[in-house]
């Protein structure tokens, strides 16, 4: 008797606590848990209930956490039909080749001949024969022509081919290799004779492998891929099929059936009990096309400049030897081209005009303070001609003497002791972690440069002045009846040549250095 009143007791006990729980459960699915663990299992409870649902159950046993044989097999499957691709990509990982097998593959026949004409060695070629002048205008005509076929359409085309390409070798280069060497250690890499045998195993040791494959996977799935444009492609360029285009589209449908069940995704949320994840799936591209005209553009316009640059060169040279001889001309010693590797160290600005700079203070000693002078000693101070002709030459003659004396000033401000050189020499080896004295130095230099080059602009235009004064006096030497100077005859005792010998040598070398001053101006 007291035992049934005992049960009796338990049963009355019971049934309030069996509401209370049916209560709190029902709070919970409608407000949540205050208790993040129960929370959480509850959460995992229904990801494994909806996994279940899906057709793709048995690649997952949510209840030991063990993947299945079955999925290793869909790996398997992938693995055997996409290896000869995987091989490909993995014998050449340079993306660049595939870049320009792709663009090479759109141009048009035109196109094609046209891009062979911005090659470098192209460009050198046709500079041989060609003026540089006209040759930039001819290549900005080709560049023109070539730009302009990429319409819309075309560029839409090409963009479309490039991102099912970089999708495609994306999901061909996931290692496929090791998630399967998970299920079966004795697995052999690329070999496919026989399906191995399969073990399940604990999904945390494939979870991360399986992230990574849906990230590549779900790439494979968009609407707007060419995957026809893509396997004409390879098999244009690569000479077979790489991929069988059937088995590809059966993996694409599979893949595209498992994203839609959310497989996968309720898969990795249980394994890493994380109920929020979702795979990220990446669908932008940096443009292709744009890049690459831009590229054609930069290379072709470098190599021009270049070829420029070496021309210029080669006439500066030749125009060097002609004024002074092989002879090496070195006159500064501070505003110099050996300073630059210096500054170069420490990633500074350069003396811009060391060469010319050192050009013009050798040409106004060894020239113009010699026979220029004694040009003006006899022609300007003894002769006699019109003031209105006579001053600017006078002007000029005198402004390259003064420039003279203050070239060897800048040279000398530059020296280790110097007024400029001291600060530049303080400064440098706080460059390293100051950038205060980097600027510093920058701005010295730069101020220099500027300096050096109004020197030679001024120098330039004073010669111009002088050239096209003598040059007349020539011509008024071999008048019968000169009209400028009234005392030819009467000057030609003053000098032991003959007058327009030396006339003509004057003009010469202030031509010639015109020239070569202009060589460095116009850059």
């Amino acid at each position: 008797m007291e035992q049934k009143d005992l049960k009796s007791q338990k049963s009355k006990k019971s049934q309030p606590e069996e509401k209370q729980g049916f209560f709190q459960s029902l709070i919970a699915s409608l407000f949540g848990s205050s208790n993040p663990e129960a929370e959480l299992k509850r959460r995992l409870k229904t990801i494994a209930k909806d996994f279940s649902k899906t057709k793709y159950h048995i690649y997952y046993k949510p209840a030991s956490f063990e993947a299945t044989p079955q999925l290793a097999k869909l790996f398997y499957d992938i693995y055997k039909i996409i290896s000869p691709a995987q091989l490909m990509f993995h014998n050449n990982q340079n993306m660049n080749v595939f870049k320009h097998q792709i663009l090479n593959y759109s141009l048009s026949e035109r196109q094609v001949e046209l891009l062979s004409h911005f090659d470098e060695k192209k460009i050198t070629e046709m500079a041989q024969s060609i003026p540089i002048d006209k040759l930039k205008v001819q290549l900005e005509n080709d560049l023109n022509s070539f730009v302009s076929e990429f319409d819309d359409k075309k560029v839409a085309k090409i963009e479309n081919l490039y991102k099912t390409f970089v999708f495609f070798k994306d999901f061909c280069s996931f290692d496929y290799y090791v998630i399967l060497k998970k299920f079966n250690p004795s697995i052999q890499e690329n070999l496919f004779d026989t399906v191995p045998p399969f073990e399940k195993i604990n999904a945390e040791y494939i979870v991360e492998g399986l992230q990574d494959f849906c990230t590549v996977a779900y790439m494979i799935t968009n609407d707007n891929l060419v995957w026809t444009d893509l396997f004409d492609f390879l098999k244009s360029t690569h000479a077979s099929e790489i991929v069988g285009v059937n088995n590809w589209k059966k993996i694409v449908a599979k893949i595209r059936s498992i994203q839609a069940s959310q497989a996968f995704e309720l898969m990795i949320q249980h394994i890493t009990r994380k109920p929020n994840y979702q795979t990220i799936v990446r669908d932008d591209l940096a443009e292709l096309t744009e890049v690459y005209l831009e590229k054609i553009k930069k290379d072709t316009n470098a190599t021009l400049t270049k070829i420029s640059s070496q021309i210029k060169k080669s006439m500066a040279t030749s125009l060097a030897q002609q004024i002074f001889g092989p002879k090496e001309i070195k006159v500064l010693r501070n505003y110099d081209s050996a300073m630059n590797e210096t500054f170069l160290k420490k990633n500074l600005d350069t003396f811009k005009y060391a060469e010319p700079l050192n050009y013009l203070k050798a040409f106004l000693i060894e020239f113009v303070k010699t026979e220029l002078r004694e040009y003006y000693d006899v022609v300007v101070i003894r002769g006699q001609w019109d003031t209105e002709l006579s001053a600017p030459f006078s002007n000029a003659y005198e402004d390259l003497i003064s420039v003279s004396d203050n070239i060897t000033k800048l040279d000398n401000s530059l020296a280790e002791n110097g007024t400029i050189g001291i600060k530049i020499k303080t400064l440098l080896p706080k460059t390293a972690h100051d950038s205060g004295a980097e600027n510093i130095i920058n701005r010295l230099i730069n101020d220099s440069n500027e300096e050096a080059r109004m020197y030679m602009l001024t120098s330039t235009q004073n010669m111009i002045v002088l050239g096209r004064t003598i040059k007349q006096l020539i011509e008024d030497y071999m008048k019968k009846k000169p009209t400028l100077v009234a005392n030819w005859h009467e000057l030609e005792k003053y000098i032991d040549k003959p007058m327009k010998d030396f006339s003509v040598n004057i003009y010469k070398k202030i031509y010639l250095f015109v020239q070569l001053m202009q060589q460095y101006l116009n850059n």
